[in-house]
């Protein structure tokens, strides 16, 4: 009780004296880091397990990196994994490990539209919105619990506030803000990366058509990532004023490679 009344006076103090100075965590880089770890197998079970495809997997690994080597965060081990779940979306859990499921991966209809979403799934990495968003949801002092338990706690320990961790991440629902600061990360990375940053723009419109003509078919995507015409209003508009050279009509030159992938999943 009293290491808990510590914790909450701790974590009141340093949010109170950092308020308004940017992206800010309580937990350090070592903690965000290991809270990944211990949450990522129950997370991935949650959600189908990984697609047991090792070409598929390293594709989307290789084109995840792309994003990571030009993220504005370094110093984080960016891993990058396919579920086997057939509903469209896309995850990070805290300290970089980033997935994209096989239903997410269907929808897509070129490489620029997966290099778009792992840039904007690293951009939540970078921004520490995960981080951000759990300690929200369970508060600023149970979120220190929760990394001082899956650093130093034992096995049985480590387990539960893993579980904590990934119920958190599946219901986690990041706000508008997050989602235009993400999407513009996602901009910045593909274009960084010599890739056509429409891919993001694209992706966004497949999504929102797909919902318009079945409504409800991506509510957990939806619930997890917000999605409005004006977020895609925005995207344009970014891409406009800080990329005018990409050209939303260029072919991808990747159109073969992604098509061959893609058939893996069928």
């Amino acid at each position: 009780m009293q290491r808990m009344l510590l914790l909450s006076t701790l974590a009141s103090s340093m949010l109170f004296s950092l308020t308004g100075c940017g992206s800010f965590s309580l937990i350090s880089k070592e903690q965000e880091i290991a809270m990944g770890r211990e949450a990522a197998p129950k997370f991935e079970e949650e959600f189908g397990g990984p697609v047991e495809d090792a070409a598929l997997q390293n594709y989307v690994s290789q084109v995840g990196q792309q994003m990571a080597a030009v993220s504005t965060r370094q110093g984080i081990p960016y891993e990058f994994g396919l579920l086997n779940s057939d509903v469209p979306n896309a995850f990070a859990l805290p300290g970089g490990k980033i997935y994209i499921t096989a239903g997410l991966l269907r929808a897509m209809t070129n490489e620029r539209q997966l290099a778009g979403v792992l840039g904007h799934e690293v951009g939540h990495v970078a921004e520490k919105h995960s981080v951000e968003q759990i300690e929200k949801q369970v508060g600023a002092a149970v979120l220190l619990e929760i990394a001082a338990t899956v650093i130093g706690g034992d096995t049985g320990e480590k387990a539960k506030a893993a579980g904590t961790i990934a119920a958190n991440m599946a219901m986690l629902k990041y706000s508008r803000e997050d989602e235009y600061e993400a999407d513009k990360r996602g901009i910045d990375y593909t274009y960084r990366a010599g890739v056509n940053p429409y891919g993001v723009v694209e992706l966004l419109e497949v999504l929102y058509k797909m919902n318009e003509q079945e409504p409800g078919s991506l509510g957990e995507m939806f619930q997890t990532h917000p999605l409005t015409s004006k977020r895609i209003e925005e995207a344009i508009a970014y891409i406009e004023e800080e990329y005018d050279s990409a050209k939303p009509d260029a072919p991808d030159p990747n159109a073969a490679r992604f098509r061959n992938m893609q058939k893996r999943l069928k």
